[in-house]
């Protein structure tokens, strides 16, 4: 293959899709010198309104996630009036044994930090815009063809560049990761998160709950004020059931379903019904390719851990490449792997772990039963497994 043309965009990194990894890997890398290309459609924008005061897209984002973004200098430019601390989480089981993790007795300053995507992507994207070394392409991509130097990338718009490391960003379907050969084995798990806003009666004191029940997990996440973020992943047949009701008739079976911890609900914006699948691909790199979030795995969303695997890939392979030796380029597979060994462990823990809690409170048997709100109640009286597990978390 020909080296690229004067006329042909060349860069060190392009990274394909434009959401909040894809934003936070272009970001990283700029700031390592890199030059960059951010390839895609800009990410979904989210405008506030009395009926819908938040995005009904919300993150449970672990400290070592805002970590990240405070090392790419965007996390102080969020609205902290939009953003909200989690102290505690009470986790129930199906006969009333209780889990709780509290920040405070693990020596942490917070258990989590609960973001918008929205204002997420807000800052990324202000932060893309004005740092040297980003092109910003808004088509999408099309097609690849790759040679020992550089891997050369078409866009929908027809235009050609090259790059000498593709970043595959672009989500569960990723196009990059069908280009590139790279297999992924999809499962079903016949369930449907459902996400929906709630202003509350009474105040969640920065508390977040999760309960584990025949109707599937059901997690209520505090948001700034009065206000409340649902996930509830329930059984298809349910999840249908669900979005036939009307906004009172919705909000009175959450606020039963959830025991009515902060008091009477009301729906604030709209119901939002996501498929939930488990996605394993064979490797997380190829030659002159990484992948990174959702491109890279999709995990079920109980642990509420998906964007934070995904910004930790983002972290991981930063950090490579700063590490990188000099007479290695970006897209060297021998740089490549040891990005793709660093976060085998981590990304196969995190299946391993929601898949099994999924399947394990799912089942409809007495002894399951017994043994799984029994664990509960053991882990909850180690207080220093617990504080340990805690700790483990916030440093992933």
């Amino acid at each position: 293959m020909s080296p690229p043309s004067a006329a042909q965009p060349a860069f060190d990194l392009a990274v394909v899709g434009a959401g909040v990894a894809g934003m936070a890997a272009a970001l990283g890398a700029a700031q390592l010198g890199l030059k960059v290309g951010l390839i895609g459609p800009d990410a979904r924008a989210f405008v506030a309104s009395d009926a819908a005061p938040f995005d009904a897209r919300i993150y449970a984002l672990a400290p070592s996630v805002v970590n990240l973004l405070d090392r790419l200098k965007v996390w102080p430019q969020m609205n902290v009036a939009r953003v909200q601390s989690v102290a505690r989480m009470r986790v129930f089981g199906d006969a009333g044994n209780e889990l709780t993790f509290d920040a405070y007795q693990a020596s942490l300053e917070r258990l989590a930090s609960i973001v918008e995507e929205g204002e997420v992507a807000r800052v990324l994207a202000s932060a893309c815009g004005y740092t040297p070394g980003i092109t910003r392409m808004r088509a999408s991509f099309a097609g690849l063809q790759r040679d020992a130097d550089r891997a050369q990338i078409e866009l929908d718009d027809g235009s050609p560049i090259s790059a000498r490391l593709l970043v595959g960003a672009d989500g569960a379907s990723s196009a990059v990761r069908a280009a590139a050969g790279i297999s992924a084995d999809e499962t079903a798990y016949r369930q449907t998160a459902l996400v929906a806003n709630f202003s509350c009666a009474e105040p969640h004191q920065g508390v977040a709950f999760q309960w584990f029940c025949d109707q599937g997990v059901v997690a209520l996440l505090p948001l700034p004020g009065d206000f409340v973020s649902l996930v509830w992943s329930a059984p298809e047949a349910l999840a249908a059931e669900l979005q036939t009701l009307d906004a009172a008739a919705f909000a009175q079976r959450v606020t039963a379903r959830t025991q009515s911890v902060v008091g009477n609900l009301a729906l604030r914006g709209g119901v939002h019904g996501f498929p939930l699948r488990v996605i394993r691909v064979d490797r997380l790199v190829e030659d002159r390719i990484a992948l990174v979030g959702d491109a890279a795995h999709v995990v079920h969303p109980l642990a509420g851990q998906g964007l934070n695997l995904g910004l930790q890939d983002v972290s991981e392979l930063l950090r490579v490449l700063a590490a990188r030796e000099e007479f290695r380029d970006p897209g060297d597979l021998v740089l490549l792997r040891r990005y793709a060994r660093a976060r085998a462990e981590a990304i196969d823990l995190m299946r391993l772990t929601t898949d099994g809690l999924a399947r394990l409170f799912g089942a409809d048997d007495a002894l399951v039963r017994r043994f799984r709100n029994a664990g509960l109640s053991l882990v909850d009286r180690l207080a220093p497994l617990k504080n340990a597990l805690i700790r483990h978390a916030a440093t992933r």
